[in-house]
């Protein structure tokens, strides 16, 4: 797995889907660094075509196929009631956080919450689950909360608050006009329909006693088994990406009225003041959930209920994963935190590594 990873960060270095190398000893991340930029962009294609064929092909093959052919005692088990009781738990404080201490307003809190608990499951999680535990169905509990409860809860929040955002109305409301559209939209994305699928053919089969011929999945497993490597090399990929550019807090609404000292002068820079410690908090309230209160509440709640060594290193290690890259996509398209949630995407992956070392010495 490292040696996949370190290939995808190669590439992505050395330019070699692009025909172009980022300079050596760049800074990662800055106003002045447009070098830098304008070389990782000509490598961004590449990268984003690989994340797009393992997220929308690959990742939701392997998802059928696996939940086809499954018994359903192995998705609902003390192991994925672990995983949504950490999850739930966790994102309930995230919100505390950000609304009553950091004192953000809806749709900020909406995001910032996200960031801290939205896990990258397709892209990371099931790779993972793949080589480390020979089941992609490890990563079943994790995708199926967030995607049908934590992306349709916090879409509808940043739906309904999107005009005291001020983020203009055509933009924010151009794919879900109304909360009602928000299910619908999170139901839709590739794995979430792999899934689903899935997981209709297994209870189908539970109901009937009827299953799939062999034959028939053989083309989701062989376009699925594409899906591991694809998702590491993409990690690799990311992890050698400068840090993305920022966004004023202040501009995005992510403020409550009166928590600020008031704008800044237009001549000085926006991080002056409150909004740089506030991107600082963001950032950090989402490494420490991520990297850290989350694989320790994984770890003591499924010691509490019992699971055995190899099941809690399941939940532990699906517990580490880091931010989903879909936090960033929620947070463009509402223009609430984009930057800062990129920024938090990217610390958490990157940290995620030693995390994921340490689980493994520990439970492995």
């Amino acid at each position: 797995m490292a040696c996949i990873v370190a290939l995808g960060w190669v590439i992505q270095r050395r330019g070699l889907l692009a025909g172009s190398t980022l300079p050596r000893g760049a800074a990662r991340g800055g106003a002045d660094d447009r070098s830098e930029s304008g070389a990782s962009e000509s490598g961004a294609g590449a990268r984003q075509i690989l994340a797009t064929l393992s997220f929308t092909i690959c990742a939701p093959a392997l998802m059928f196929s696996t939940l086809a052919a499954t018994d359903l005692a192995h998705v609902v088990s003390r192991g994925a009631a672990v995983t949504w009781v950490t999850t739930a738990a966790l994102a309930l404080v995230s919100a505390a956080v950000a609304r009553w201490v950091l004192r953000l307003s809806a749709g900020p809190v909406a995001v910032t919450t996200l960031a801290a608990v939205y896990v990258n499951g397709g892209n990371i999680g099931i790779p993972l689950a793949v080589y480390l535990f020979d089941d992609a169905l490890a990563v079943v509990p994790t995708l199926l909360f967030q995607l049908l409860v934590l992306a349709p809860l916090a879409l509808a929040v940043l739906d309904r608050s999107a005009p005291a955002n001020g983020a203009p109305r055509t933009a924010t409301r151009s794919s879900w006009t109304s909360v009602a559209r928000v299910p619908l939209a999170a139901v839709r994305n590739p794995i979430t329909v792999g899934t689903l699928a899935g997981l209709l053919v297994a209870v189908i089969g539970e109901l009937t006693g009827l299953r799939l011929p062999d034959v028939a999945l053989l083309p989701f497993d062989l376009i699925g088994a594409a899906a591991p490597p694809l998702g590491l090399l993409t990690f690799g990929m990311t992890l050698a990406v400068p840090m993305p550019a920022l966004s004023p807090p202040a501009a995005q609404g992510g403020v409550r009225h009166g928590a600020a000292s008031g704008p800044a002068p237009a001549s000085a820079p926006w991080w002056t003041g409150r909004d740089r410690v506030l991107v600082r908090a963001v950032v950090a309230l989402a490494v420490l959930v991520r990297n850290v209160l989350h694989p320790l509440a994984a770890w003591a709640v499924g010691t509490a209920m019992g699971l055995d060594t190899p099941a809690l290193a399941v939940v532990v290690t699906m517990a580490a994963l880091p931010t989903a890259v879909n936090v960033t996509t929620y947070a463009t398209r509402y223009g609430v935190f984009d930057g800062v949630t990129a920024r938090a995407t990217v610390w958490t992956t990157a940290l995620c590594v030693p995390v994921l070392v340490v689980v493994g010495v520990l439970l492995g």
